[in-house]
């Protein structure tokens, strides 16, 4: 994924596997050519087990920054806190105070995109 010298950072959100499984499957499905077959849950299943992500986090653990999907449904305020902090740039208190936080949660939203 990256070197302990890269300035390369990853955020990833995590969710219940079996959820992200299935969606996968069906979003796999969707995409693929309608002149090939389905992707069986087999062959999904193999290409789902062989995600790197976990391996980089060992590999290089203060360039992976994971959180729950749960988590930023329930507290976006507090994980966006915590994104900015893990890239280095928390929000200042004139941030906080302007609530610019609030308005960045907000833009990342699914509604807003």
């Amino acid at each position: 994924m990256t070197d302990d010298t890269s300035a390369c950072h990853f955020v990833y959100i995590c969710r219940d596997p079996k959820d992200v499984f299935v969606s996968k499957w069906h979003f796999a499905n969707k995409l693929r050519p309608k002149e090939l077959p389905p992707l069986s849950l087999e062959e999904t299943f193999d290409l789902f087990c062989k995600r790197g992500y976990w391996k980089a986090s060992v590999e290089s653990p203060k360039k992976v920054l994971f959180l729950k999907y749960e988590d930023v449904k329930k507290e976006p305020l507090g994980c966006g806190r915590k994104v900015a902090e893990f890239l280095g740039v928390p929000f200042t208190p004139e941030e906080e105070n302007k609530e610019i936080v609030e308005q960045i949660v907000k833009l990342c939203s699914f509604e807003s995109m």
